[in-house]
C-alpha cells in the first residue's frame, strides 16, 4: 500500500495559501455597505467597515484558521496523518461554528485539506501484491 504525500502536501499548502489570502482580504476590504435612514427620510449609503474595525478580537480569528492550516501542511510534509487529520477537523469546526460571518470562506480550504487527508490514506497496493490469483 502506498500514500501519496507529495499530492497530500499540495493540497494541504493551497489550503494554507487560500487562508492567508482571505483572511488579509476580510482584514483590507469592506464587509459591504451599510445604510441607514436619517429622521428627514432620506437614506444614506456609506461604505462597509473592514473585518479589522469590528473584531473585537483583533486579527486572531483570521489568524486561526491560518495557524491550523499551517500546521496542516507541515504535518504532511512530515508525513503526520494523525495531526492533519486533527488540523481538518479543527478547521472545519471554525468554518461550521463562524458559517454565518466569516467561516464560510473558510470553506475551500477545508475541501483541499480533506483531499489531503484522502491523499493520505492507504487505498491501493501495487500490481501483484496482495492478489491471490
Amino acid at each position: 500500500m502506498w500514500r501519496d504525500w507529495r499530492l497530500a502536501s499540495a493540497f494541504a499548502f493551497g489550503g494554507l495559501l487560500w487562508c492567508v489570502v482571505i483572511g488579509l482580504l476580510l482584514w483590507f476590504l469592506p464587509l459591504g455597505s451599510s445604510t441607514s435612514s436619517s429622521s428627514t427620510g432620506q437614506t444614506v449609503v456609506g461604505d462597509g467597515e473592514s473585518f479589522a474595525s469590528l473584531s473585537a478580537y483583533g486579527p486572531l480569528p483570521l489568524i486561526i484558521p491560518a495557524a491550523l492550516c499551517g500546521m496542516a501542511a507541515w504535518s504532511a510534509l512530515r508525513h503526520h496523518r494523525v495531526v492533519l487529520i486533527l488540523a481538518t477537523v479543527l478547521v472545519g469546526l471554525f468554518a461550521l461554528l463562524g458559517g454565518f460571518s466569516i467561516g464560510l470562506a473558510y470553506v475551500p480550504a477545508v475541501l483541499a485539506l480533506i483531499v489531503a487527508c484522502l491523499a493520505t490514506s492507504a487505498s491501493r497496493s501495487p500490481e501483484g501484491e496482495g492478489n491471490p490469483h
